[in-house]
């Protein structure tokens, strides 16, 4: 067990794994960016570009809950290592396909779609390890590693931009080969427990059946479930809408447009430095004021002027950023330890089906109505969520640790 302290960033184990996850984000950042620079050399598609997009989300919305069964059968260490050593290896090949000069537009899509679908092991077993590594510091440990992806997600994107000044973007591929080899050096100075959990004795297609039902077990997970699935729903496209708003309508420069947007990862590092302060609270109750704080993000965006964009953009990063750490919190605080990966896969699954179809869907209406009925819309899905947590009684279930046994 970790020794509890005042700050996960003074737990040794957690710092260490931190440095080896934000290399290791970083360079998952610049092979996002190469990805689609690499198809357009390669093809100059936009089609093709659009169909990359598509292909990287797949494992999420189709493996999801298979690979969170085999996580669960696994010992998580043996396949946390194994992950990052395929995912190097994958990455390798493609610039190894490229020099030789047999990469072509299909086998990079292939590739990729391998590499984010083993990219989902990694991330299942991190996540089953956070209660194994830190205990007693759950919530602090998961707001610190979003501290962590933040900054990645943030200055990622950035670096890669600089780093193509004078670089291909088939060596950023390279890049983040190397950054594999470097988040395993980390993860061995962390010196991971070698644990493997005890399963049932079932088929496997048992466990995955009963990862899903486990998920929508009660009445109050499957009212969660379905405001997770709205809250996403009423998240996912405002970026990009806001982002179309402002340059077809408003006519702003990309300069400006940056400005703008970069208020979002403010709200983001204040999620994290608020739960300093939120942390002994009850996890429904925040998960309850994050609903709130995207909704009144909303209704800010709602508002005519441009000025008072940068602070719903604001609102709308802080709570969902607060949400995403109470929701992972909430499955491990709560979830048998032998269903972690199964039903952290499942509500990535919930999702990762929003997102698409959120976006399609506002794209759509901001087309032919405009923007202001699409965030409308949006508002009223950020608040049908927030009733719908508040009934399902998330609060006081919680406070009473019977969220997965309720009748």
């Amino acid at each position: 067990m970790d020794k509890v302290s005042n700050s996960i960033w003074k737990n040794s184990r957690f710092t260490t794994y931190a440095t080896g996850t934000l290399f290791n984000s970083l360079g998952n950042a610049w092979f996002d960016l190469a990805l689609p620079l690499l198809i357009y050399s390669l093809t100059k598609s936009l089609s093709l570009m659009g169909v990359l997009t598509v292909i990287v989300q797949l494992p999420k919305i189709l493996l999801g809950p298979f690979i969170g069964a085999m996580v669960d059968r696994l010992n998580p260490k043996k396949v946390i290592f194994s992950s990052y050593i395929l995912q190097a290896l994958l990455a390798i090949l493609i610039v190894c396909f490229y020099y030789v000069g047999i990469l072509n537009a299909w086998v990079l899509l292939i590739l990729g779609f391998l590499i984010k679908s083993v990219d989902l092991f990694a991330r299942s077993s991190n996540f089953v390890l956070i209660p194994v590594l830190y205990p007693n510091q759950k919530i602090e440990a998961n707001a610190g590693f979003t501290t962590v992806w933040t900054s990645s997600m943030l200055t990622g994107p950035v670096l890669g931009g600089l780093l193509l000044t004078f670089l291909a973007p088939i060596d950023l591929v390279l890049l983040d080969a190397v950054t594999f080899g470097i988040m395993m050096f980390f993860l061995y100075l962390v010196r991971i427990p070698d644990k493997k959990i005890k399963m049932p004795n079932k088929t496997f297609f048992q466990d995955v059946a009963q990862g899903l039902k486990i998920s929508f077990k009660t009445r109050t997970l499957r009212f969660f479930s379905l405001s997770v699935f709205l809250i996403t729903f009423s998240v996912a496209p405002v970026t990009t809408i806001v982002i179309y708003y402002l340059k077809d309508s408003l006519h702003f420069t990309d300069s400006q447009i940056g400005f703008i947007t970069a208020t979002a990862g403010f709200g983001m590092f204040s999620a994290t430095l608020l739960f300093r302060i939120l942390k002994k609270l009850n996890l429904g109750f925040i998960i309850n004021l994050a609903y709130s704080i995207i909704s009144l993000g909303l209704f800010i965006l709602l508002m005519p002027g441009w000025v008072l964009i940068p602070i719903g953009l604001f609102c709308m990063s802080c709570g969902s950023t607060m949400y995403a750490i109470c929701r992972a919190t909430f499955v491990q605080k709560h979830c048998p330890t032998e269903y972690l990966a199964r039903v952290n896969s499942t509500f990535q699954m919930i999702e990762q089906t929003a997102n698409p179809l959120s976006m399609s869907l506002m794209v759509t209406v901001v087309g032919i109505y405009n923007i202001r009925v699409a965030i409308f819309i949006l508002l009223l899905m950020g608040i049908i969520s927030l009733i719908i947590s508040l009934t399902s009684k998330l609060k006081s279930v919680e406070s009473n640790d019977q969220v997965y046994t309720e009748g």
